[in-house]
């Protein structure tokens, strides 16, 4: 499963175009579950009204790539293409915590 943070607005208008388009780079940035919270922390820190998106690879139709990121020692999954509204599966709240940072719910932690 791939995890994609969005705020519930751009979910909103991405459900009304069918799909979420892919960013500047050509590709909708994702995450993994071990990788989601320091994504959230680092782009995200203390926002608000943020959905954390489970998506099947398996719906996509586009190729999905792991890559390496700049400065960091992890990887992460980039969808080369838009993502269908279909191919997500669940949407979880994903509130920031007082000081600002991230946890994953508790039904994608225990995936």
């Amino acid at each position: 499963m791939l995890l994609h943070i969005i705020s519930k607005a751009d979910w909103a208008a991405a459900q009304s175009a069918g799909s979420i388009a892919p960013a500047g780079e050509g590709f909708v940035h994702c995450s993994d579950r071990g990788v989601a919270h320091v994504t959230a922390s680092k782009f995200f820190h203390g926002q608000s009204r943020l959905l954390l998106l489970e998506i099947d690879p398996k719906l996509l139709g586009v190729p999905v790539r792991w890559e390496a990121v700049a400065d960091s020692p992890l990887w992460f999954p980039h969808v080369y293409g838009p993502v269908p509204v279909d191919a997500v599966v669940r949407t979880h709240d994903f509130p920031c915590a007082p000081d600002g940072s991230f946890v994953l719910p508790e039904a994608v932690a225990v995936l």
